[in-house]
């Protein structure tokens, strides 16, 4: 596939010239799915990548976390929406 291609080309080509920052949510064992057509091109990567290499793992709550939906209204529950209560609704009953 092209693509391991290129991302291999391009570490190769970065290797001991330049800093190269590189962020993934995969572990180190897990790069061969990355290249999942060859796996030689994974650990020649990794190798170039790790050789000299300074690792940081944060870890931590994501801030990507799926939000909490607001609970469902109750049918027949009033709705701020509908402007303030005067009060009268509430002597009538």
């Amino acid at each position: 596939m092209p693509a391991d291609e290129d991302l291999y080309d391009l570490i190769a080509e970065r290797y001991e010239q330049v800093a190269t920052i590189v962020n993934s949510n995969l572990d180190f064992d897990e790069w061969d799915e990355a290249f999942a057509t060859n796996r030689l091109l994974a650990a020649a990567a990794l190798d170039r990548l790790r050789h000299n290499a300074y690792r940081l793992e944060l870890d931590g709550p994501s801030y990507r976390d799926p939000k909490v939906a607001p609970a469902a209204k109750k049918p027949g529950s009033k709705s701020l929406q509908n402007g303030p209560s005067n009060g009268a609704e509430a002597s009538a009953k």
